[in-house]
């Protein structure tokens, strides 16, 4: 925020010490800077103490062989997109890290932070190079860069039937551009399909590094546009999954990972304001920080080659402007739908949410069985795709991998 104070006036105190300048705004509160950094590390503590109740530290046998067990510590995986969110919540899990520490206790927990990459655009040396400057500020935790083409092998999606709809051979498994090449030609049904991928690989990799938990940096803003751009792809069932805490499965997964979102409540204007109030300041780990909250830069004329997730965003960049409340409300909301267990009900072969054949069925008559579609819409080919993808995928995996 600017400060309302002109010369020779004295400037506005903070709301909440009435000692400082007030020199932010905290939903409609002009706050100091000491009082706007409290206010999101004890949004983030408060997330995170009740990770802690969620996950319990682990019991170690004694390397002796006899004697009490040991208590070991909790482990959690941290999927880190290099954006706003996910690096301040980096940040945020550090400053607890070193609290807790200051005060004579040891680590609440062990962190490994996982970037995934397009390896169809970067090599594994860059993607190597965007994280260096993360393990040079956090050197207590693990880093690892991971490909988007290893979900490729993995069991938590249906391949073969995947595959056969899109009448690509099974063997040998086809590569990561093969496969996007084979998909319709929209931005929204490339980046739905990649966004599918990265949380296959995060789920995979919680369980492989022994992880209690998979933390992601969703803020309360995120939560809305999840909302929103979920139900209009056709999955709002699967909203009390995809957006509420809570243990997560897939099919052929040894166990559910338990997913967890500590940014919930706190929204990402707020959070591109954290950035620069750190020390050093967390700007320089993040290319696109300005771009992240500036409706201006989101500003387009053409949408048609934009994905649902980028038109999202740029609306709510204006709404948690002026409205915050309104993004707030949107987030508390779908935060009390309520997952509903039905051993009868079938999961999508490649999101792996529960399958609503009813509500597909209304969607698809709703806006008309070949409305939109690819070049194929018409042919036998096409009708052939889709009659196998309705086997075995949901509304919204249906028309993001066959149109």
């Amino acid at each position: 925020m600017t400060s309302n104070s002109t010369a020779g006036s004295s400037p506005q105190l903070c709301t909440k010490c009435r000692t400082q300048e007030a020199t932010h705004d905290q939903r409609s509160h002009a706050v100091c800077v000491d009082c706007f950094t409290k206010f999101i590390n004890t949004k983030s503590v408060k997330q995170l103490g009740i990770l802690g109740k969620e996950t319990k530290p682990p019991i170690i046998p004694n390397p002796s062989g006899s004697g009490p067990p040991q208590i070991g510590t909790r482990r959690y995986l941290l999927g880190l997109s290099l954006g706003v969110s996910s690096t301040c919540l980096l940040q945020l899990l550090h400053e607890n890290c070193l609290f807790q520490l200051s005060k004579g206790r040891p680590a609440p927990f062990e962190l490994t932070v996982v970037h995934i990459y397009n390896d169809t655009s970067t090599t594994p040396s860059t993607a190597e190079s965007l994280l260096l400057p993360h393990k040079t500020r956090y050197p207590t935790f693990t880093f690892l860069s991971h490909p988007l083409s290893s979900p490729l092998t993995l069991p938590s999606i249906d391949w073969p039937s995947f595959l056969s709809a899109l009448s690509l051979p099974r063997s040998p498994v086809p590569t990561l551009p093969i496969l996007l090449s084979s998909l319709p030609p929209s931005q929204a049904s490339q980046s739905d399909i990649i966004n599918l991928l990265t949380r296959h690989i995060l789920l995979s990799l919680t369980l492989s590094t022994s992880s209690q938990a998979l933390l992601l940096g969703h803020s309360t803003t995120a939560i809305a546009e999840l909302t929103l751009s979920q139900t209009a792809k056709g999955r709002g069932f699967s909203l009390p999954w995809t957006i509420n805490d809570g243990f997560f499965s897939l099919p052929n997964l040894s166990q559910p990972v338990l997913v967890f979102h500590p940014l919930r409540d706190i929204l990402r204007k707020e959070l591109v304001e954290f950035t620069k109030l750190t020390s050093p300041p967390l700007t320089g780990l993040i290319p696109d920080v300005e771009k992240s909250n500036n409706p201006e830069a989101h500003q387009v004329l053409n949408h048609k080659d934009l994905s649902i997730e980028e038109v999202m965003t740029r609306y709510f960049a204006d709404v948690e402007r002026s409205y915050p409340s309104v993004v707030a409300n949107v987030a508390r909301t779908s935060a009390r739908l309520v997952r509903i267990f039905d051993e009868d009900r079938k999961g999508c072969g490649l999101c792996g949410m529960p399958m609503d054949g009813e509500g597909d069925e209304r969607w698809r008559g709703e806006l008309g069985e070949g409305d939109v579609g690819d070049e194929e819409g018409g042919t036998e080919e096409g009708e052939r795709r889709r009659r196998e993808g309705r086997r075995w995928l949901c509304y919204g995996c249906q028309r993001s991998a066959l149109g």
